[in-house]
């Protein structure tokens, strides 16, 4: 064996060693020394199953599973909706006065006293010529509480055209209640012509009652 092929056999089976030392486990097949093709296979095979173990040796690369971000779904707030309320208040009723019609004729009352009037004379609307004279006369009935006392009850002239020939009179009686009575004035027609109305009432001390009027027609 020359000086050059024991050095190459030196250098193979210094890998050799090496080789082995890093893989323990590896048996290797029995290969004669003294044929230099039969060492080189040995070497590229021991280099193969060497290279094959440490690949199986070494872990596997398990591919990290890629992040897929989550797209963030915002739960839609609840739309508000105003809610108006309309509260009606209860109406206020209504109160309608009662009038109560007098059946005293156009008389009225004070202080239990009040008439009716059942007749007046003339009648109203009746014609006169300028400056004649003639009597008015009411009759009415007393429908009041309290007798009409002739010392303390007189009738007057009220408002209106004036056409009497005195203002004011006495009764000439007690008239008690339910009772009726002639009030009689002297009066005179206008000497113009047209229509007039007069006024007159019943007075008991400073209050009035029992409302009398009179339309005349001057020609």
């Amino acid at each position: 064996m020359t000086a050059t092929r024991k050095t190459k056999l030196f250098i193979w089976i210094a890998a050799l060693a090496l080789i082995i030392a890093c893989v323990p486990t590896l048996a290797a097949p029995s290969v004669s020394t003294s044929d230099p093709g039969a060492v080189n296979t040995f070497i590229a095979q021991t280099v193969v199953a060497a290279s094959t173990r440490t690949a199986a040796a070494m872990p596997s690369l398990t591919p990290t599973p890629s992040f897929t971000p989550t797209q963030n779904t915002e739960t839609p707030l609840p739309t508000i909706t105003p809610t108006f309320l309309f509260i009606l208040s209860s109406p206020t009723p209504l109160v309608i006065p009662t009038f109560t019609l007098s059946s005293n004729g156009g008389g009225s009352s004070s202080d239990n006293f009040a008439c009716r009037i059942t007749k007046v004379s003339p009648p109203n609307g009746s014609s006169f010529n300028p400056r004649d004279d003639f009597d008015a006369v009411w009759s009415v009935r007393n429908i009041g509480q309290k007798k009409w006392d002739h010392t303390g009850i007189d009738y007057i002239y009220s408002s209106g055209d004036k056409f009497h020939k005195v203002s004011g009179y006495d009764l000439r009686s007690n008239v008690p209640v339910g009772d009726s009575i002639d009030l009689g004035v002297d009066m005179q027609a206008p000497k113009n012509s047209g229509t007039y109305t007069t006024t007159w009432t019943m007075r008991s001390g400073s209050k009035t009652f029992c409302t009398m009027t009179l339309t005349i027609v001057v020609k």
